[in-house]
Order: structure tokens, then sequence, then C-alpha cells
């Protein structure tokens, strides 16, 4: 008997695994792969997309009530960094928060109504190793950027480092906007320290994807992951317009690939049956106990190498009485 079994945590092959592989994860009674059969059809057809924030603001621990939503930077710091007089600054960190309604509903219009998936998300930022205002701290370290779950509700504000307000977020309004059962990591990075622009690569979780899908609210959490990490970028207050903080997407036309069906085929087959798309590898694996965090448990049942059309891949399976998980993992070339 087939049966889709609960989702689980995942460990990512690529920045696209985690959206596929833990919505089309299924069981059967299945062992050893034989056969794989593809067919050529049309290539897909993608798309670059820029997007910057509709609001942005960075918090300090030392001043939890003001706000600094005017800045023309962001800061990420931990509690050891110093600021530009030499003292320590405290703890900072950002919220960034995008929306793409306007994007979503192009692409509707160009690939079809909600006929399009995500491949590849990133941020690109501009790094200010001393910026002109002391009140920002220096240092190098590592900081973490997270989706928020249920963080979307907070006011950008009109405070500076100069003249701060209280009319926007602040740092004490960080812990009503943070969800840690449901909140996830995107990724982590360590600054330079020096001015230059860098991209932050970030995992397609399917809950952040099905954000940015929706076209709702979708804010990014900066935040410290070492003590002495003294981190300021670019806003989107800014005059440098191309050097502002960006989301940066790759969309592709046609619904994601996904494990089709699991049928059997004869008394001693099954057949595990997913589409392919063109300039992806296909990693097709299998695991016989859920749940579980050993990313050594999933073992790799059958690859598809990059080919430059669409496809569809048959993969034969012998029947036993043993339970077995699946799921799809797919990488641009």
């Amino acid at each position: 008997m087939l049966q889709s079994p609960p989702q689980s945590k995942m460990l990512k092959r690529t920045e696209f695994v985690e959206a596929v592989s833990t919505r089309h994860t299924w069981a059967a009674q299945l062992v050893t792969t034989l056969v794989i059969l593809v067919s050529a059809k049309a290539c897909a057809q993608t798309t670059n997309v820029s997007v910057n924030p509709e609001a942005d603001a960075f918090i300090r621990e030392a001043a939890p009530a003001n706000n600094y939503g005017r800045a023309g930077s962001l800061s990420v710091a931990g509690v050891s960094a110093t600021n530009g007089f030499g003292l320590l600054g405290g703890r900072a960190d950002s919220l960034v928060r995008f929306r793409l309604n306007e994007v979503a509903a192009s692409l509707d219009t160009a690939f079809g109504n909600h006929e399009w998936f995500i491949t590849s998300a990133a941020l690109r930022l501009y790094e200010t190793g001393a910026p002109n205002n002391a009140l920002f701290n220096r240092g190098v370290g590592a900081f973490e950027v997270r989706w928020l779950a249920s963080g979307d509700d907070w006011q950008e504000g009109t405070g500076s480092p100069n003249v701060p307000t209280m009319d926007g977020v602040s740092f004490q309004d960080l812990p009503s906007l943070l969800n840690p059962g449901r909140d996830l990591s995107l990724g982590a990075l360590t600054n330079s320290g020096v001015d230059g622009a860098f991209t932050v690569n970030l995992a397609l979780a399917s809950a952040f994807v099905e954000d940015l899908r929706s076209g709702r609210p979708t804010t990014l959490h900066f935040t410290p992951a070492s003590n002495s990490i003294g981190f300021t970028f670019l806003s989107r207050s800014d005059p440098r317009t191309t050097l502002r903080t960006a989301l940066e997407l790759t969309v592709a036309a046609g619904p994601p690939p996904r494990i089709a069906s699991i049928e059997r085929t004869g008394a001693t087959e099954v057949a595990v049956r997913f589409n392919i798309r063109s300039n992806w590898t296909h990693l097709l694996q299998y695991r016989d106990v859920l749940p579980s965090d050993d990313a050594n448990a999933w073992v790799n049942l059958f690859s598809a190498p990059a080919q430059p059309f669409d496809g569809q891949a048959n993969v034969l399976d012998a029947v036993t009485n043993r339970q077995r998980f699946y799921r799809l993992n797919i990488s641009p070339q």
C-alpha cells in the first residue's frame, strides 16, 4: 500500500532541495532501482528578478526603545564589537521586509497563473567597512539571515543615528516578532570588514519560498552569530540606488519538478515517476525510517544528470515487504 508520510526535517543537498523534498516525499514497499527512461520535451524558460525592500531598519539593544528606520545603513553587531569611538556598542540586529505582490502578478501574466517556481534566491548587499557615523560598530564576524514566519507587522519609522525616534520598530519589539518554532535560518556568512559588494545565497526553505510566491510581506532578520561582528551595509534609504540591499531571484516557468506518482506495475515491480527540468541534476533518494535528523540516512537511488531538454523519469523498483520513503533533490547545472 502506498502512503504519504508526515513532513520531516530534511537536510538540503542544494539551495532548492527543501522546497521539493519536504513536499514530495513518498512511502512504498520498494527496494533497489532497475531502470530509468527519459523522453525529451521543450526547454524551460527562466528569468531573473531583482526586488528592493519596502521597509528596513536596524535596532540596538543599548537603546531598546529607539528607532533608526530612516538611516542610510543597516547594522548587525555582536555584544563585544566596538563602535567608531572605540567603545563597546552592544548588540544590533536588522529587519528587512520585501513584498513581491507586483512581481508575482507579472510572473503570473508571463508564465500562467502561478505556473512558475523560484530556483535560486540571494541577497545583494554593500558593506561599509568604516562607516562615517561613529555609532555603528566595526569588526569581522559571522551573521545569520533568518526568515520570520509571523514577524511582518512592524513599522519602519523615521529615526536616524543622530536623531532617533520612537515611531517605528525598536529592539524591545523583537521578541514579539520572533517565532522560534517556525522561523527558519536561510544562511550564514562572515563579513569582510572592508567596503564592497557581496552576495548572500539563501536556502530555499519551502515556507520561505511560498511566502515569496504568495506576494505577502516577507521579513528577513539579520542577527549576529558571533560576538565580534560589526557589520554595516547600505539600506534602502541610501541615495546610491544601485548599491542598496536587493533580493535577487531566478524564476523558471512551469511547476517545480516533483515525484508525480508511485504505482505498482506488476507482481514484482513498482514505478516511481517524476518530471525532469532542463539543465538541472535530479537525484532520487530513499530511506527506510522517518523521522530522523541523520543526514547519512538518505541513500542515493538514482541520478539523472543535467540535460538540455525537459523530460520524464520512470524508475522501476522491485517490490519487497519493507517500507521505504523517497525524496527528489534537484540542483542547477
